[in-house]
């Protein structure tokens, strides 16, 4: 479960210091978001072998997580020539005019749209009856596309066993996604000046090309028994939990009762502590998943 936190000292009636606590960093690695060489062919019944990594072209994944995004790129087949994903403004297509077709991946990984063959013409990804569609975290293609004039085309099978995959939603070694780095143009350890590398900024969900852009505690707010710690920004695609401690130096964070993995409401949000006798130091916690 990929982490990051805040660390923030608030007493009784009184209020506190804030830390930001970082990860070192480590080389910068590039991200991929086209096809896995290892796994590249999908197959036509009448077309033979289709390649997406070619000698010259890769098919290529554009994603955001949440909303989804589009595909470019080129599939390479010996009989049929080029057939292309996306047309050349990208996308998301609308699919309704000669400068906006291609091939859309909605959020949960179901594909739809057109792709262009010169030679065979239109290739329909359909959910009806083809379902084509990327697993969002192992990559793999699956499902069928339909061509008028060339039949179904399939992106994985066993006998003999083929596939596509593509490496868009593999991740680097601190567990950042592909698609997240390639969309922002920066590698894991990407520091915009802050002290934050990206891939703190990826768990916190903010842009880790904006410097000062990352999880802050705002406002600690005291009183009868209690302490609301108020932080910024929660997003609705995270998770927070609220720990504590008595010495900031020394013993357990331990969480606050009720206040794990709480989900975020977007903008700023305030997680409880109701069970204050003494000065405590809290941390707000920010994971991926619950």
């Amino acid at each position: 479960m990929m982490r990051a936190n805040l660390k923030c000292k608030t007493m009784t009636g009184g209020t506190g210091a804030l830390l930001l606590t970082v990860l070192a960093m480590t080389g910068a690695v590039a991200a991929d978001t086209g096809t896995d060489p290892a796994q590249k062919y999908a197959w036509g019944e009448n077309i033979g072998w289709a390649n997406a990594h070619s000698a010259h072209h890769t098919v290529t994944i554009h994603f955001s997580e949440g909303t989804g995004g589009w595909l470019t790129g080129h599939l390479w087949a010996e009989n049929i020539g080029w057939i292309v994903m996306g047309s050349a403004g990208g996308g998301p297509y609308a699919n309704n005019a000669a400068e906006s077709w291609g091939l859309n991946l909605a959020a949960d990984g179901k594909l739809s749209g057109y792709a262009w063959g010169e030679n065979v013409g239109w290739i329909n990804f359909e959910q009806t009856h083809g379902q084509p569609a990327i697993d969002t975290t192992s990559g793999a293609f699956s499902g069928h596309a339909w061509g008028e004039n060339i039949g179904w085309v399939s992106f994985r099978g066993i006998d003999p066993e083929f596939g596509v995959r593509t490496r868009a939603f593999d991740k680097q070694p601190k567990g950042t996604p592909n698609y997240w780095l390639a969309g922002h143009g920066v590698t894991e350890d990407h520091d915009a000046g802050d002290g934050v590398p990206a891939s703190d900024k990826y768990v916190m969900d903010v842009d880790p090309t904006v410097a000062g852009n990352a999880l802050r505690i705002t406002s600690i707010t005291p009183g009868d028994g209690k302490a609301d710690v108020a932080f910024t920004p929660a997003s609705t695609r995270r998770y927070y939990t609220l720990t504590r401690r008595g010495v900031l130096t020394d013993g357990d964070w331990d969480s606050v009762v009720g206040q794990i993995g709480i989900p975020g409401e977007g903008g700023e949000q305030a997680l409880t502590d109701e069970d204050v006798t003494d000065t405590m130091f809290y941390r707000v916690n920010v994971s991926v998943t619950p």
